[in-house]
């Protein structure tokens, strides 16, 4: 037990941490995914990006040694792996995103590890300490030209977004994944649709977590997803490393943002839905695009409203108005939220604002 205690301990320093669960799934769930050799092995590796000469020096075992343990655990999906000149290098990465949603190269254990996640999510603080910083995820309009009268930030435009990226991976949602162990579960929407881009495509698809694909091909994924109710949401960076197609009835993100109000619920978009009451019809057909219930008819005035302070900005409502009644409007100015840059800057300061809540949420 101390093994993965200490292992357990190590993972919680990483981004939003991994807060015990009161009914011990916490170490039910690492049990299965990382054996006493990976703890151990991985308990070996320093804090950030590491090659492995610099595992096999401060572990006193040749290169070549170190080159088999890091990449099974790279292939393992344990920790991340990435292609530099000067050679490869690891990192520790933390729960989500990290290895949980890696577990896609093993789906013959996923019976294994997806009701202690489940149950994990549920009997932890997992949900309140996302709620005390910034998102993990944050929504971006399915079509730029859905803002109202303003030039679109690069980082909140989809199409910006795709073309800074070279390569692509597609895996499967770990969250959809999941709710299909559920009784009754009610989602019918696709299971790959969690887009890598880059570096993580590229170890997507060197370790099986996921298949190769064009730009095309990931905007047409995000397309189908306006179609039938599912809203783009990316890493929590300008570069949107990850890009998912999201949905009320299967995102365990959102359905922590729901359960666990905070500082956090204004930082998920940039943008709020606006309704023009003279060109509203009452229809209703935006009531019931919004998945969330984020927009309300008045059953006594026939009116309807947007909640903007909780809208994700995501653009369905627009697209579902035959009469053109609504629109995004971006933030003002000083309301503005710019994400950091990549996704190893939103760790540092997800780190940050785990360390200063820890007391809290333990």
């Amino acid at each position: 037990m101390g093994l993965y205690r200490d292992l357990l301990k190590r993972i919680d320093t990483l981004s939003y941490g991994f807060p015990k669960s009161f009914v011990g799934a916490d170490v039910a769930l690492i049990k299965k995914i990382f054996s006493e050799q990976d703890a151990r092995d991985y308990l070996k590796m320093a804090h950030g990006y590491q090659t492995a000469a610099d595992y096999a020096q401060s572990n006193g075992i040749s290169v070549e040694e170190a080159v088999k343990i890091l990449d099974r655990m790279a292939f393992r999906g344990l920790i991340f792996r990435r292609h530099r000149e000067h050679g490869d290098e690891y990192s520790q990465h933390p729960f989500v995103m990290g290895f949980l949603e890696w577990q896609g190269s093993r789906p013959g254990e996923a019976k294994e590890w997806l009701m202690p996640t489940m149950v994990y999510m549920m009997t932890s603080a997992f949900g309140k300490r996302m709620s005390q910083t910034m998102p993990f995820y944050r929504t971006i309009p399915h079509h730029a030209e859905f803002v109202e009268g303003t030039v679109i930030k690069p980082y909140d435009d989809i199409d910006a977004m795709l073309d800074r990226h070279t390569r692509f991976a597609v895996g499967v949602c770990m969250c959809r994944l999941m709710d299909q162990k559920k009784p009754n579960n009610p989602c019918t929407h696709p299971l790959e649709t969690c887009i890598e881009t880059d570096d993580y495509a590229t170890f997507y698809i060197e370790t099986g977590i996921g298949r190769e694909i064009t730009k095309e091909e990931a905007r047409a994924i995000l397309a189908a997803g306006e179609k039938d109710g599912r809203i783009i949401q990316a890493t929590n960076s300008q570069e949107g490393e990850n890009f998912c197609s999201c949905c009320a009835c299967g995102c365990g993100m959102l359905v922590l943002k729901k359960m666990f109000p905070g500082p956090s619920a204004e930082l998920w978009s940039n943008h709020y839905s606006v309704i023009d009451e003279d060109k509203c019809i009452s229809c209703g057909k935006c009531v019931k695009r919004c998945t969330f219930g984020y927009i309300k008819k008045d059953p006594k005035t026939n009116k309807v409203s947007v909640d903007q302070k909780s809208c994700l900005g995501c653009g369905l409502c627009v697209s579902t108005c035959p009469t053109k009644a609504i629109v995004l409007r971006q933030k003002s100015e000083d309301k503005l939220y710019v994400p950091p840059v990549t996704y190893d800057d939103a760790c540092e300061i997800w780190e940050a604002g785990t360390k200063k809540n820890y007391n809290l949420f333990k």
